[in-house]
Formats: structure tokens, sequence, C-alpha cells
């Protein structure tokens, strides 16, 4: 069997998924704090994406800036889940889940709380780390001032999985 996975024709329909996330939500990377260091912004990049094809729907997503040290924006999440994954896989503390179903999914703190009032976040920064984009940040971060440390989560999964620790 022979297989090939970079054609023109599977190059195009890459590209197409990028400008259909970006037309999906509210991403303006001249604005982010995780410009010139966001996976979304590299993924365009490499398919060649310099804009949309697809109409913006420019869905009215909210911020929820109450916790003391970070902040989620949800026009900026794309719904990867990592930061559900990190938070109960890595830390244990299973603050994140997705809300809702379809077009209105988003990632929700504790049962639908405001970040600041889930008791569970250890305040660890995993997810912030794990974020493709800049959806969930650091507070106080400016334009493209974002650095993830990768090291720290490869780090964490290895001594998990070699039982180096407990939960």
């Amino acid at each position: 069997m022979e297989i090939e996975t970079q054609t023109p024709k599977l190059q195009e329909y890459r590209r197409m998924l990028v400008e259909l996330i970006f037309s999906e939500g509210n991403h303006v990377c001249a604005v982010c704090v995780a410009n010139e260091n966001c996976e979304l912004q590299n993924i365009a990049i490499e398919v060649g994406m310099d804009h949309s094809r697809f109409a913006y729907r420019f869905p009215e997503r909210g911020m929820d800036l109450s916790h003391k040290q970070f902040g989620i924006d949800h026009n900026r999440c794309i719904l990867c889940t990592r930061c559900v994954r990190v938070c109960d896989e890595i830390e244990g503390a299973h603050v994140w889940d997705v809300g809702s179903r379809g077009a209105d999914c988003f990632i929700v703190s504790g049962l639908n709380q405001p970040w600041g009032e889930v008791d569970t976040c250890t305040s660890c920064g995993k997810c912030v780390d794990a974020c493709p984009t800049g959806a969930i940040f650091r507070k106080g971060a400016t334009v493209a001032e974002m650095k993830r440390d990768r090291s720290k989560l490869e780090f964490l999964v290895n001594a998990r999985e070699n039982k180096q620790w407990t939960r």
C-alpha cells in the first residue's frame, strides 16, 4: 500500500480547515497575547493562509477574568480540549470541561462557575502552557509576550507514566 500525505488536494483541505477555524471564531493575531507564539498562527503560515474565503461569524463570546492570575478568552478558543486533558490527567484537578453541544460548545470551569470561584483549581498554569492559542493566558501579559515552556508538561507526563509519584 502506498500512502501519500502531501498531495495538492490534501494541502488544499488543510488550508480550508484552518480558514474555517479562523472564520468561526474571533482570531485577531495582531492583538493576541500569543502572537508569534501560537500553533494556530503557525499552521496558517504553514498552509499558506493569509485570509479566509469564508464569511466571519463574529460570535459573541465572553471572557472570564475572575481568577487572580489567569484569564480565559473564549473568543480565541478552538476547542482542542488540551486544557481539559492536562488539568484532569496531569494535574488531577479536573477544573475544565466542555459545555453545550454543536456550534454552541465552549470550555467551562467547575460546573459552569467563574474560574476564580472553582475550589479545585491549584493555579498551576498547566492549562496556560497547554493552550495552543492565546485563549488561556497569564494576566498582565501583553501582545506577543506569552512564552510557553512545553518541557514542563513533558516532564510531568513522563514522571506520571514512570510512577515517580501518584495523585
